[in-house]
Parts: C-alpha cells; structure tokens; sequence
C-alpha cells in the first residue's frame, strides 16, 4: 500500500509515463494473463481515448488485466463483484422527473421554491444541488442540523434558513422516493468506498489516476480507500516541481493553486491512513521540444512578471481577429487545410478548442463550415435533442391533446415526418386548416368537412369539380393525420385540463403515470417510430453520415429508458396530463447525447473543460475574448456565494464560489493553450452575429506583452483586397471554394477592376478539367447571370389571355406599377397562404356590404338619409353589423373576445361614416342612384370595351362602390334632361388622389369608374338623363379617426362634429363649376369635399377641381392608356420593372419578392424613375398621349 505522484508541468509526459508503466508491466508478464490488475482512473470522458491509447502502444496483442475505468466504471466493476446493486440505477433523466414530481406534490409546503417551481431550469438546478450535497457528503441529517441551528440564531427565519428548509423536505422525499427501488448515481461512490475492501479485483492492484485537477470529497474518501487496499496508487498532478516542497509558498491566485491543494490533500489523506508515500517522479516538458515559442509561452505567459520572447513567435503562434465567428471558424478551417496539404499533417494531430459555454455557438457553424471545407471532424459535446423528431413527436403529441387540436402543435406533429402522411398532404391540408380556423372536436367529428371561402358576405356555393377534388384530399390527409392521434386522444383527454365557461380551469383526473405512458408508446408502436427511425439509421450509414445514425439509435434508446424510469418511480401517481407533459419535457430536456468518434483520422473538437487532446501537433483555441477566457460565473440560482460562505463558516464545504472558480480559470486558460507541440493558432470575433462589438479577453494582452514581436492578424469574410499572390493560394482549399472568390474577382473586374493574374491563373485551372469545371459552374455561372424577364412567346400568351381579355381595374394598376406582379398574381393566380383572421380586405368587405345595406334599408323603409336622427343611424349601424359578423368567414368575428372587440370598433367606425355621409345628404343634392353595382361581361352594367389591335380587345370590369347622381333645377334648352354623375369609393384608409399617379397608370379606379357611370347614365338614373355630365370622382375613408382638439374644444359639441366632418373628408377631383360645389355641399366649407369658397366667392387654390375640358381630357386620356397597357398585356410583356417615386415603390410590400429576386445589384434589374411633375404639367402631357394615340 503506497501513493507515488508524477509531478509535472503540462507537456511534460505524465499521460505517456502512465501508460508506459502499464505496458511494462504487462509485457513483463508476457499477454498479461495473470498478475494483479492494472487500473487507469481517468475522468469519464477521457476513457474512450485512453484506451485507444493503450491499445496502440501495446505489443501483447491484447490483455483482460489492464482496465481504464472512470470512477463511476470503477463503483459498477466493484460493486457488481462484492454485491450492493441490487436496486436499478436511477438515470439523469429519471432524477429530474422525480424532482419535478415531487416539487409540484409539495408545492404548498414550500416556503421559497414553491414560487419559481415553473421557471424553466430550476428542477436541473434542483438536481445539481442535490447532487452536490452528495459529492460533498452533506447528509440529511447535517441539512436539518444547519437549519436548526439558523432557525434557532434568526427566529424571524432568514432567507437561507428558508432554502434550506425547502431543501431538507426535497432531499427526504427524494430519498423516500429511493428507498427500495432505485440507486441514485451519487450512491455509487459512497457504495464503492465501502466495498473496496471486499473487492479482490482492487485488492493488490496498480492505479495510475490521470488527467483529474481536483476531486470532489466522496472522489478523496474513494482514493483514500484505494489507497488502503491497492498496491500502489500513482496519481499524476499538472503542478510546478517546487511547489511540492511549498517553495516559495503558492497563494489562491498562482496558476497552479487549485492542483496544489490536490497534492496536499492527498499527502494527508495518506498521513491519516497511514498510507507510504513513495518518492516522487519528476518529469521535465518535452511537448515543446519542436517549438521554442510554444515551450515561451507554457513558461512565461501565466509568471509574473514574465520574460519577453525575443525572437519571432510566427509560424508557431498566431493571433487572429476576426470579423465575426463564422469567419473566424473559416479562418481555422483554412489554416487546418493547409497544415495538412502542405505540411503534411494528419486530421487528427489537429484540434479545436472552446468554451464549453460556447460549444452550443460554435458547434453548428463547424459542422456547416468544416463540411463546406472538406474536414473530416467529430464533435465532442453531450448535445441537446430537444429537436429531434421524435422529442417533438412526443411533446407536440401531448400538447395537441393539452390544447384541444390547437393548429400549432398538431402540425408540428405532422411535420416530424414519423407520421405516415407526405410532406405534400401535410401542406395541403395545414393551408385548408389556416385558412378555416379548425380546431378543437372538428378534427374529431366524423363529419367530413366541407368548408370553402366565401368571395362574397353571405355568400352560399357550392363547390365545383375542382373543389371537389381539393376536399377529397383534404379529408384524404385529415384522416391519415388523426388516425393513430385520435387513439391516443380518445385515451388520455380525460386527463386534460378543462377550462369552464366561467373560465375557472378543471383539473383532469383518473389517469395514472403509467396509463399516459403505456399510451404515449401505443401512439409509437402505431405510427411505426422504430422502425421509421431504424430505417433513417441504415440511409444515414449508408451516405456515409454514422453520426447522425447513432445519433437516432440514441434517441429512440434514451426515450424508452426515460419511459421505463418514469412508469417505474411514478407509475401509480395520478396526475393531470398537463403535469405529466411538464415531467416527460423535463426528462426530454435533459437527454443528452455522447457519441464515439466514428472515425480514427478527424479534427477532434472539444472544450477546455471536457475534451482530452493528447499528442496535438496543432490546436485552434477559437473565442478568446472577454467574458469566455476567463469566463464570468453566475452565483448559483439555489446556494448563491453569500449562503456557500456562511455555510462554510458553519463548518458545512460545498462547492467553491463564482468568485473561486473565477480564480481557477487561469488554469483552465493554460491548458488550452498548452495542448499543441508545434503550433498554436489563438484568435476571437470581433462582434457577434448581431453585429454587436465584443472585447478581447485579457490573456490577449498578456500575449502581447510575452511576445511583443507577434503580429495580429485580421480576417474578414474575403480575401483583402490586393492579397499577395501566396496568401491567395490559403484560400482555394477546395474546387468550390476557388470558384467562388474567383467569381468575386471578375465580377469586380466587370466594374473596372482588372483583376490580380493569379485570379485568371486559377480561373484557367478550374475550366480546363471537365470535373472540376462541372463542380465550379455552381459559382461561376452566377458570372453571366442576368436577372432579366423579358417577354412571352406569341404561342404562350395566345393560350394565357382569352379574348377578349377581362381584367379589373385594379389588375390594370398592378400591371402599370410592375408587369411581373400581375402576371404572377393576376396570371398565374399565385398567391399568400390564406389564414382566418380579420384583416385590411376583409375589413373592407364588411364596410362595403354594411354600407350597401343602409342604403338599401333607407330605401326600404323609405327614409331620407338627409333627415335621419344620429340616433337611429346608429341603431341601423348596430343592426346590420350584428347580422353581418354572422356571415363574415364562418362567423370569426364571434370566435374570439379580441374579435367581439373589434365589432364594436367595427360599429363605431360605420356610425362615423354614416354620420359624415348623412351631413353630405343634408349640405348636398347629390343621391346615391347605385351602390355595389358590377360592371362586365353578364353583370348589371356592360363593361368598356376596348380595341387592341390584331383582333383582339380588352374588356373591363369591376364594381363601383356608390354612383350619385344630380340634376340642375330649372334646366333649359341643351341642359334640359342633364344629369351630373359622381362616383364614390370606399376605403378603409385614408387615401389621395394625385394626378401624376393616373397619368403613370397606378391610379385609374376613380376615372374607371366615372366613365362607366356616364357611359351607362341611362341605366342608372332613367332615360331622362339625356345628357350625363362628370361631377367628381371621390375617395371617402371608412376611418375612425383621432381627433385633436383643444381643451377648450373637447365639451363643444359642435367642434367635434366639424373635425370629424373635416377628418373624413372626401377626397379625389370635383368639377370646377361653382354650382356643381353647391350641389355637394352649400356651404362651400371645404369640410365634405377638397373644394372650398373664399369670402369673395372665388374657389380657395387648394381645392382639387377640373374643368369640364380637362374632365374630358382625363376621359380620352383613361382610354388611350387603358388600351396601352392592354397592348402590352397581351404582348406577353411580364419584366422586373417595378416603379420607383422617391421612397415609394410597389416592391415594399409585394408577396412575390422571392419569386422574381429584383435587386438592383444584379444585371437585368432596374426601377422604372417616375417623372414629377406639376399638375397643370400632367394635364398636358394627357393631352398630348391621347392626340398621340388617336383617342
């Protein structure tokens, strides 16, 4: 029985020694058959890659003797020999389900836990402290005995005596919770310490313990029992030499403090046992013999003061700044390919270093960047599988009966794709679900649905061939969808959570743990998971991808132990199925994976504090800044710094505090750096993927200061501009590669940038293989690429638009702000996926049909809108809105509180517009004579028509919102039987007129709509109406509009209602004749329309008028470019050419953006300038288009 240590700085063989003396030792007794064992204790995640050492320095073949064991391997070895594990092993995941069960059983008893039980974390914090206790051998006794004691010095009871009380009932529950079923892992060293001495296996053994910093009390109280009963114990120290003899003596902040108190509790845990302390071996660094800067750097960088390094530190050192990490990665990663391209180094004589913190940042964009590069790599990091299928599978199962068949979850089910239904059936039937607002027993009924969208309020139709179809598949998908969910459902809603119309919540009730389970894996067994995932295994293999294949080994394995460990700790609880999500999704969220690498030859990348990497040539320490190295530690959100300190004054050890183990990271900091004999690559970002600035860590500094002659380097996204010709060649570490930055060059160079010869050079080099050139086309056809549309051939068009061509006017404003987005709206019928909720167009149906409707009752009840009292408007309003809601979208105006708000938003608003319409009625002579009439082919009014040319002619058609009609009084001779028309449309917005925007095509509704009025007078007023004359074209907005007014103004009636009149006035173009302007509003006020008197009489010159000439004008003009842009319809014409005027432009909000990809940056796309112009301008220049066209 003796202790032996080797003591030695790092790099200086200790690993190597150990492992020499064990084959020593074997190959002393020939295969090593016989003899006592041989025992590596390394950390856990060391045992993988310290075997695969052995083996490879093994001659013997192969040998049962030697072992490498972790202490938890060594507890199983041990016990499973002498006795002792009878009970199963209780896993992470089975730990922190029973906590959870047990907080939220307790929740009422405890005094400071109870109220952040639900905040997502704390039951894994729980779980940590918990086992902390253990490490630490705090008993339950010990707990209560320290609560007694604050309970009895602070009566009152002081925030840690709560804690602790709220501890003492968790650790006793959990210990019942154990009791005769399950061995907690924190049990294992406890049992191995006091089976070793029975153990014949450890008896008379050699142990080399390698690779620890320090130990954790329950790991001391093992080794001091080893120590007993094995021969010899070799522990190896990363330590100092001289600090062994305390000379001079080591203080908290030396760089090997935390390995310092390792060594000296051992020597007196073996002074207590009596245990022989051998001499000790010293070994010298010999990593660094290749690199007199790296051996500097493990030397000096962490003394004080530190000698400088004189000499140059490149090749073997560099420092690098990056732009952000993604290209901080890419910087690695082609520094990794040129060190084994040009200096022959292997994959795995590489490694990547970070943060374990950063692992979860860093780990994607290696795997996206490495694969992009080529690397052959593994990452070694227990990952997450919160977002593997089948953890959604089960969650979003739970959830949809939780919910009641809530859209969100339920195709978040459907989309794991483990559900036997096509991605496309999926689609199809999530548009028909968003666009109905199913949910709840619909999915449920039996009853096949039928639903279809209303174009119309009120609307009844029934569905055509092709709505027929479309159904057939919808229900087709439904039933596959809710075929194995439905069982589940039927099974286990009795559990859910029912809220009642009084909107108290209804516990679920009668359902065990383990009903939900054995459910849950039914619901699996039906859908055929295992076998879906097995088969995913065998393609993952096959392409050649073996982690991802293990990886769905794993998970399908950790979910049945997570099953097995539930059923057997909670098994006969009964719980709501809304407590039996929260414990199954604690478990889920503590799987985690730690798969083998599975090749020999990869870049092996791992963190500081978990990943081992032995006989590294080069290492990559990638996030050297501030906050990661040294990294800045949160106090523990249970046992925070102040209570660790007061309880350690108690005599109580825990684990050290933030502030402690903020002193430790100095040695975490110096074994990344020192992990490589040859080079060394430190770099940082410089901002994150935000682009928010982050600061260099301060060992950046030191760096600087060790090595005063070491450059920084700086690394963006692309090669610098003007790179030297043998940089450039770093940068072409694949074919693709090379194409992409040589497609930068010369797509520079097209802008008068003649580019570097060694860009032609490698250009020549990609296109002159046949292979390599298929594989650089991906990026250099983008060279030649043009983003042009031009026109369609005469063959598509004659088939595409019928003749004559029917289009709406709002169609023909589309077309003229961008002819792409009319064909792929107005030509293909594409559009966004249609979801039910209320929005702009809806709204604007609703206005409409209410609108309508007043008038038709006025009509019916035979009341004159001028003399109707504000009060029955109001009346009507209410009324009409009411009956509407019902049949607006399969009442969804009813389906939720935030709707029935918005009726009565909705009721508000149409009051307004009524009672605004109303004063027009009592100020004007103007009577609606239609309202929501269609013009068209078929429709109540004939639609224009119009010649364009080769046969073919356009027709228009579409609604007016509301013609009036007025006739002068007294009229005689040529204005006898004349009638004034005025259109009117309603909005839900505030909208202008501007007179350059129907001259460029974009607004041509209000001119549309009048020339249809006149044209069709007779239809409208009567053959009275000889003669119809233009009176205005109006936009009024169904607004409700915040009004401003003074203090002094808010009691006055009468002020109100006139900046409410003023706030929705009309706007548009009226007839400039002033008793045309008295014929809509005789007072002249401006308040109804955008025309005005002044005191003289004459119009105020901001009132938007034109003459009867210039209405004429605008009438020839609207046919001239009406047939223009129909011309150019049919001509096939569907270019990227939106408009541009100032910062408006029709590509802010188009939905087909990423269909046509219009960026100016790109060849072939361009905004079509819009002139400006001033009005009397753009009279002008209508004049002269329509002379132009013949018109």
């Amino acid at each position: 029985m003796s202790l032996r240590f080797i003591i030695g700085r790092a790099g200086s063989g200790k690993t190597s020694l150990c492992l020499s003396e064990v084959c020593a030792e074997l190959e002393r007794d020939g295969r090593g058959a016989g003899g006592p064992a041989l025992i590596i204790l390394v950390p856990e995640q060391a045992t993988f890659q310290t075997e695969y050492a052995l083996l490879g320095r093994l001659r013997v073949g192969g040998t049962h003797r030697a072992q490498v064991l972790s202490f938890r391997r060594l507890a199983s070895r041990v016990v499973s020999e002498v006795g002792g594990a009878s009970r199963p092993y209780l896993s992470e995941l089975g730990k922190i389900m029973a906590l959870r069960s047990i907080v939220e059983r307790r929740r009422d008893d405890l005094l400071m836990f109870g109220t952040v039980a639900q905040q997502a974390g704390f039951i894994e914090s729980l779980a940590n402290t918990l086992a902390e206790l253990r490490a630490y051998n705090v008993s339950l006794r010990a707990l209560k005995s320290q609560l007694g004691a604050l309970d009895r010095e602070h009566p009152g009871g002081s925030q840690l005596a709560l804690k602790l009380h709220d501890l003492a009932i968790i650790y006793e529950d959990f210990q019942n919770y154990l009791n005769g079923r399950f061995t907690d892992p924190c049990d294992y060293l406890d049992l191995l310490s006091e089976r070793l001495s029975m153990s014949r296996f450890a008896r008379g053994a050699y142990v080399w313990v390698d690779g620890f910093t320090g130990f954790t009390p329950q790991e001391f109280k093992v080794l001091g029992k080893l120590m007993q009963v094995a021969a010899r114990v070799t522990v190896t120290i990363c330590l100092d030499p001289p600090h062994c003899a305390n000379s001079p003596p080591v203080r908290e902040m030396d760089l090997f403090f935390p390995t310092w108190e390792t060594y000296r509790r051992l020597l007196d845990i073996a002074e207590g046992t009596g245990v022989e302390v051998e001499g000790t071996s010293i070994v010298s660094p010999r990593r660094f013999a290749l690199s007199p800067t790296l051996a500097h750097l493990e030397r000096e960088l962490f003394a004080r003061p530190g000698a400088q390094f004189r000499g140059d530190a490149a090749p073997d050192l560099r420092l690098v700044a990056a732009s952000n990490p993604r290209v901080e990665v890419e910087g690695a990663a082609r520094e990794i390919v040129r060190l084994c391209r040009d200096e022959g180094y292997r994959w795995r004589e590489i490694g990547l270093i970070v943060r374990d913190m950063e692992m979860e940042r860093y780990a994607p964009l290696i795997s996206s960047v490495f694969q992009d590069y080529g690397i052959p790599f593994f990452l070694d990091y227990k990952r997450p599988v919160q977002f593997h299928p089948l953890v959604e599978l089960i969650r979003s199962a739970l959830e949809v009966v939780n919910s009641d068949w809530a859209y969100e979850p339920v195709f978040r089910y459907l989309k794991t794709d483990l559900v036997p239904i096509s991605r496309e059936d999926v689609d199809v039937l999530e548009n028909y679900v968003l666009a109905h607002g199913i949910h709840g027993g619909a999915w449920t009924s039996g009853v096949r649905w039928r639903y279809l969208k209303q174009f119309a309020l009120g609307e009844e139709r029934e569905p055509g061939e092709a709505g027929h179809i479309m159904l057939e598949r919808v229900n087709s998908a439904r039933e596959a969808a809710v075929r194995a969910l439905g069982k589940f459902y039927s099974r286990v809603s009795k559990g859910r959570v029912k809220r009642l119309r009084d909107g108290r919540l209804q516990a679920g009730g009668g359902l065990t743990v383990r009903d939900i389970t054995s459910a849950l894996f039914d619901l699996l067994d039906e859908l055929g998971v295992a076998e879906t995932l097995e088969s995913w295994r065998a393609g993952e293999e096959v392409r050649g991808d073996i982690e991802s294949a293990r990886e769905h080994v794993q998970v399908w394995s950790g979910v049945m132990e997570l099953f097995d460990q539930v059923v057997e700790g909670l098994g006969d609880l009964h719980v709501s199925l809304e407590e039996y999500a929260e414990i199954i999704d604690a478990g889920l969220r503590a799987l985690r994976l730690g798969l083998i690498p599975p090749g020999l030859d990869q870049v092996v990348v791992g963190s500081v504090e978990r990943s081992r990497h032995p006989n590294l040539r080069a290492a990559f320490v990638l996030g050297m800044r501030d906050g990661v190295f040294p990294s800045r530690f949160a106090e523990d959100s249970i046992l925070g710094d102040a209570d660790r300190e007061e309880l350690r004054r108690r005599g109580m050890e825990l684990a050290p505090t933030s502030e402690e183990k903020l002193l430790r990271e100095q040695y975490l900091t110096y074994v990344a750096l020192t992990r490589a004999g040859e080079k060394l690559w430190i770099s940082y970002p410089l901002a994150d993927e935000r682009g928010e600035g982050l600061l260099p860590s301060l060992y950046i500094r030191r760096l600087r200061e060790v090595f005063p002659n070491l450059r920084e380097e700086f690394i963006g996204e692309d090669p610098p501009v003007g790179i030297c010709a043998a940089r450039v060649m770093d940068y072409m570490t694949s074919v693709e590669k090379a194409a992409a930055y040589v497609a930068r060059e010369l797509r520079a160079a097209r802008s008068g940038k003649p580019p570097q010869g060694i860009w032609l050079d490698i250009y020549e080099w990609l296109v002159s293989d046949e292979q390599r050139r298929e594989r650089a086309m991906a990026n250099l056809s983008g060279l030649w690429y043009s983003n042009y549309v031009g026109r369609l051939p005469a063959t598509v068009t004659s088939r595409l638009y019928p003749n004559p061509l029917r289009v709406s006017v709002s169609s023909l404003e589309r077309f003229a702000a961008c002819p792409f987005q009319y064909f792929a709206r107005d030509v293909l019928g594409l559009s966004e996926r249609d979801e039910f909720k209320v929005e702009a167009p809806e709204l604007g149906v609703l206005f409409h049909a209410a609108l309508k409707e007043f008038v038709e009752r006025l009509g019916e009840k035979g009341l004159v809108w001028a003399e109707l009292d504000p009060a029955e408007a109001a009346r009507m309003v209410d009324e009409i809105v009411s009956e509407l809601s019902r049949e607006l979208r399969n009442e969804i105006l009813l389906s939720s509180a935030r709707y029935v708000n918005l009726v009565r938003i909705i009721k508000r608003t149409l009051t307004r517009a009524v009672t605004a319409l109303g004063e027009h009625a009592r100020r004007g002579r103007f009577a609606p004579v239609a309202v929501e009439v269609r013009f068209g082919s078929g429709e109540r009014l004939p639609g224009l028509r119009f010649d364009l040319g080769d046969g073919r002619f356009l027709e228009l058609r579409g609604q007016i919102d509301r013609v009036d009609a007025a006739v002068i009084a007294d009229a005689a001779g040529a204005d006898a039987g004349s009638v004034y028309i005025r259109v009117i449309d309603y909005k839900s917005s505030k909208r202008g007129l501007a007179l350059s925007d129907i001259y460029h095509g974009l607004s041509l509704q209000l001119p549309a709509y009048l020339a249809v009025a006149i044209e069709h007078a007779r239809m409208l007023v009567g053959d009275s109406a000889t003669l119809a004359r233009p009176a205005g074209m109006l936009y009024f907005g169904v607004r409700d509009p915040l009004l401003r007014l003074k203090r002094k103004d808010i009691a006055t009636t009468e002020e109100r209602r006139r900046r409410l009149l003023k706030a929705l006035r009309m706007d548009g173009l009226v007839l400039s004749e002033t008793g045309v302007i008295r014929m809509m509003d005789r007072e002249g006020s401006g308040d109804l329309i955008p025309a005005s008197f002044r005191k003289d009489g004459n119009l105020d010159k901001r009132s938007k008028v034109a003459t009867m000439e210039q209405f004429d004008i605008l009438m020839h003009f609207l046919r001239s470019e009406i047939t223009r842009l129909g011309r150019r319809i049919v001509e096939g014409d569907i270019s990227l050419a939106p408009y541009r005027d100032g910062t408006r432009r029709p590509c802010t909000y188009c939905a087909y953006m990423p269909l046509c990809g219009f960026d100016i940056l790109i060849g072939g796309n361009k905004y079509r300038d819009l002139m400006t112009a001033r009005d009397d301008e753009v009279w002008e220049m209508m004049r002269r288009r329509s002379q132009d066209a013949g018109v």
